[in-house]
């Protein structure tokens, strides 16, 4: 049976909190304004979002005015039921998610009803900007990456981003079916547009990153992209592929979504051709 949890708050940054929510290890963000707070992305269930909300308003000393979902994945948006009576923004694509299979099946897994999941209330495609209890914050998209939908969320006062599972610090990048390996580096380019060396950057697993550390996973995404795109273009089948690159992640971690990089890289009708042997030349 999967447990539920949620870590005590930390303040980061002055007015930004940051628990950590099991079962996924899932940073839960707090932004507090004079009068108000904006929680950002909601736990796996909507038990843990009712348990969110609620520590979220004990830790900042203001009601929660309102939620913003960084991606559709279960252990950021499937709280958002504990905040039904609130405006809730997230990327226009996240809404639908929750009717795909890969939502039931998260659910079915999780033991949570998926009946009882709720859509965000206001989808945007570009960028929003919301008045936090008198504190301005402003929600990007800069393209698929993670997902569809990933969205950033930057705190200009204190230079603090929000990055969703654009980035990760506590593992690799979670590469998925539904990610986007030839953009994801793009995505991450417009984060590393907005902050500077002072700014610190909150992923969606693992301890905050500086402006270094994001660029480094940038690099080596677009490393791994490279390096998949490098052996397919060799006529290597994905059983060979690890052998054949040079790769910026760990062996296990390679293998494990080889498969996935190279069927998204098939969907786009790149396929490792086999090589021919060249013809021996006439004597």
């Amino acid at each position: 049976m999967t447990t539920f949890s949620l870590g005590d708050f930390e303040e980061l940054r002055p007015g930004i909190l940051v628990a950590v929510a099991e079962p996924a290890g899932v940073n839960l963000g707090v932004i507090v304004g004079e009068t108000g707070c904006l929680v950002i992305d909601t736990g796996s269930s909507p038990a843990q979002g009712t348990a969110l909300r609620a520590a979220a308003e004990a830790a900042a000393g203001v009601p929660v005015i309102g939620v913003l979902v960084t991606h559709w994945h279960y252990d950021h948006l499937f709280g958002l039921a504990g905040f039904v009576d609130l405006p809730s923004y997230a990327h226009a694509s996240v809404a639908d998610r929750l009717d795909s299979p890969e939502a039931a099946d998260a659910a079915a897994k999780l033991g949570v009803d998926v009946a009882d999941l709720v859509r965000p209330r206001n989808g945007f495609h570009l960028a929003k900007v919301i008045d936090v209890g008198g504190r301005r914050v402003e929600a990007m998209h800069f393209g698929p990456g993670h997902t569809d939908g990933d969205l950033a969320v930057f705190v200009p006062d204190v230079s603090v981003v929000f990055a969703g599972d654009l980035l990760e610090s506590s593992a690799p990048p979670a590469i998925g079916p539904d990610s986007h390996l030839k953009e994801w580096p793009s995505a991450i380019d417009g984060i590393l547009g907005v902050i500077g060396e002072e700014s610190m950057v909150i992923p969606g697993h693992g301890p905050a990153m500086d402006r270094f550390e994001s660029f480094k996973q940038r690099a080596e995404l677009s490393g791994f992209y490279g390096q998949v795109e490098h052996v397919i273009g060799r006529g290597i089948a994905v059983e060979a592929a690890y052998e054949a690159g040079e790769w910026p992640y760990e062996e296990q971690y390679v293998r494990e979504v080889l498969p996935t990089a190279y069927a998204q890289f098939a969907s786009h009708g790149v396929v490792p051709l086999r090589q021919l042997p060249l013809a021996k030349p006439l004597s």
